[in-house]
């Protein structure tokens, strides 16, 4: 029993970790995951069920088929939005993460058109 409660608080302290570094961030969808395929070196494309698909960097193990993904983001701050001037699309100031197998990724979404 001890062993357990042990394993239990390392986890929910991991899991606390890994949250910190969620700030700011709002899910805005979830999904499983329907494929995965190999980009260019270190880059792998996760395609979801719902159609979206995503360049993941740092990948090392593709997930299963039907894995849950989970999908965050995060809007450029006001500050970044004035030193950009406009110059650069807001959209490609967002932030994008996926929680994958309880790991978070760094992502850019893909058109798949």
């Amino acid at each position: 029993m001890v062993f357990l409660f042990t394993s239990l608080t390392v986890i929910a302290r991991d899991a606390a970790r890994d949250l910190r570094k969620m700030k700011g961030f709002t899910i805005i969808d979830a999904a499983a995951v329907s494929e995965v395929v190999e980009a260019k070196i270190g880059d792998k494309i996760v395609k979801l069920d719902n159609g979206t698909a995503y360049k993941v960097q740092l990948l090392l193990l593709d997930p299963l088929i039907l894995t849950d993904v989970i999908v965050f983001e995060k809007a450029p701050s006001k500050e970044l939005r004035e030193k950009t001037d406009k110059k650069i699309p807001d959209a490609m100031l967002y932030q994008i993460k996926l929680l994958i197998d309880n790991e978070v990724y760094d992502a850019t979404p893909l058109s798949l058109k």
